[in-house]
C-alpha cells in the first residue's frame, strides 16, 4: 500500500469509497487523475457552496480549475424536475458524453439532485460527492441513494446510483452556522441511537462547537452509515434501521414547506420524528421509560421548538402516506428496542401517529410554560 494510502481514512459502502479526512481531497485528485484524465468535468453547487467551498476544492484539486461550475438555488425546492430538465440541457449544450463526470458540492440537496441527473443523463454518467455540510458528510452523500421531490412528497422520484465516491473535508463545515452544523448532529444521534450507544453517549458529552472534537465522531458515523448499507445497498432489511425519525420527520418537512411558519431543516425535522417515534417505542412496549426520557430531553435541549396545532396531523398523516417506505394496509416505522438498537417494519396505526404528534406538542407546550410561567 502506497504510504499516501495511510493518510486518508477509507470505508466502502457497498461499491463505493468513502474517503474522510486531511488527505481525502487529494485523494480526488489522484483518481481524476488516473480514472478521468480526459474527462469533460463539471462542479454542480449552490450560490452558497461555489463562493465559500470552491476555492478550497480548487487549491486542493487542481484537475478541476478548468472544470466548468453550474450553479443552483440552495434549499429543497431546488430538488424539482424543472431544475432536473435545465441540467441535463446545460450538459447537454455543452457536450457531456458518458464519461463525463459531475462533482457535486454542497450539501443533501446537491448531492441528491446531482446524483440523480448524472444518474438519468445518457443512461448515467459518473458522479462524485464532496459533501459541504455535516448533514451530507455523515449521511446524505453516503449510500448511493439520490431524489427530487414532487408534489410536495420528498424524494418521490429517485434510483439508487452509486457516486464513482464520496470526499469528506471535515474543514468545509466552517462555513456552517450553528443551525445548520446541528442539523448534521441529528443524524449523527440517530446513528448512535439504532446501532451503537458508545456514539450516542459520546455525542451527549461532546462540544458540538469544536471540530477537531467532532472529527472522529463525524467519522464514526459516516463508518455507521457504510456498515449499514453494505450490508443492505437497496434497504430491503437492515437499511431500514437508518429511517428511524424519517418516516414523521419527513411528513414534517413537507408540511413546512407548504405553510409561512420558519421551514424545517431536514436534521430539525428528524429531531422531532426522532422524539415522537421514540414515544412510539415506549407507547408499544419496545422502549422503557427512562431510556425515552433520555433520548427526549436530549433532542429538546438541542433543538428548537416547532410549533403545531392539532389541526396539523391530518395532513402530517397525509402526507406520510405517500412515503415509499409504506404499504398499502398501514404505516411501518423503525422503532427503537434500547438504545443502540431498533426494529424495522412495526406497524403503527394513524391514531397512533397522531397521538404521538400530539405528545410532541404537549411537550413543547410544558416546556415553554415552564420557561415562561404566567404572571
Amino acid at each position: 500500500m502506497a504510504p499516501s494510502r495511510l493518510m486518508v481514512d477509507e470505508l466502502m459502502a457497498g461499491t463505493h469509497p468513502v474517503m474522510l479526512g486531511p488527505h481525502a481531497l487529494r485523494a480526488l485528485e489522484r483518481w481524476l487523475v488516473r480514472d478521468a484524465r480526459n474527462a469533460r468535468c463539471f462542479v454542480l453547487g449552490d450560490e452558497n457552496t461555489l463562493v465559500q467551498c470552491l476555492p478550497e476544492l480548487l487549491a486542493h484539486v487542481p484537475s478541476l480549475r478548468e472544470a466548468e461550475t453550474i450553479q443552483v438555488r440552495s434549499g429543497e425546492r431546488t430538488k424539482d424536475l424543472d431544475v432536473c430538465r435545465a441540467l441535463w440541457a446545460h450538459l447537454s449544450e455543452r457536450g457531456a458524453d458518458r464519461g463525463a463526470v459531475l462533482v457535486a458540492l454542497g450539501g443533501g440537496v446537491i448531492t441528491d439532485l446531482g446524483g440523480f441527473v448524472a444518474a438519468t443523463y445518457k443512461r448515467g454518467i459518473r458522479c462524485v460527492n464532496v459533501p459541504t455540510t455535516l448533514m451530507g458528510m455523515v449521511d446524505a452523500a453516503i449510500g448511493g441513494k439520490t431524489a427530487i421531490d414532487l408534489g410536495g412528497i420528498k424524494n418521490l422520484v429517485g434510483v439508487f446510483a452509486d457516486p464513482a465516491g464520496v470526499h469528506v473535508h471535515p474543514p468545509f463545515l466552517r462555513s456552517l452556522g450553528k443551525r445548520e452544523l446541528l442539523s448534521g448532529v441529528a443524524e449523527m444521534i440517530k446513528h448512535g441511537l439504532v446501532r451503537d450507544a458508545a456514539h450516542w453517549n459520546e455525542l451527549r458529552r461532546a462540544p458540538l462547537h469544536d471540530l477537531e472534537a467532532l472529527t472522529p465522531l463525524i467519522v464514526r458515523s459516516a463508518a455507521i452509515k457504510a456498515e449499514v448499507v453494505t450490508e443492505d445497498p437497496r434497504e430491503q432489511g437492515p437499511r431500514k434501521l437508518l429511517n428511524f425519525g424519517h418516516t414523521i420527520g419527513h411528513a414534517l418537512e413537507a408540511l413546512a414547506l407548504e405553510s409561512a411558519q420558519r421551514s424545517l431543516l431536514h436534521g430539525e425535522a428528524v429531531a422531532i420524528g426522532m422524539i415522537a417515534e421514540t414515544w412510539l417505542s415506549w407507547r408499544l412496549g419496545l422502549l422503557d421509560r427512562d431510556r425515552m426520557n433520555a433520548v427526549q430531553e436530549h433532542l429538546l435541549g438541542l433543538f428548537p421548538a416547532y410549533t403545531m396545532q392539532p389541526a396539523d396531523h391530518h395532513r402530517v398523516i397525509e402526507l406520510m402516506r405517500h412515503d415509499k417506505k409504506n404499504v398499502a394496509d398501514g404505516f411501518r416505522f423503525t422503532l427503537l428496542t434500547g438504545i443502540g438498537s431498533a426494529q424495522v417494519d412495526v406497524p403503527v396505526t394513524a391514531a397512533q401517529t397522531a397521538e404521538a404528534l400530539d405528545h410532541y406538542r404537549l411537550l413543547i407546550r410544558d416546556a415553554q410554560q415552564h420557561h415562561h410561567p404566567q404572571a
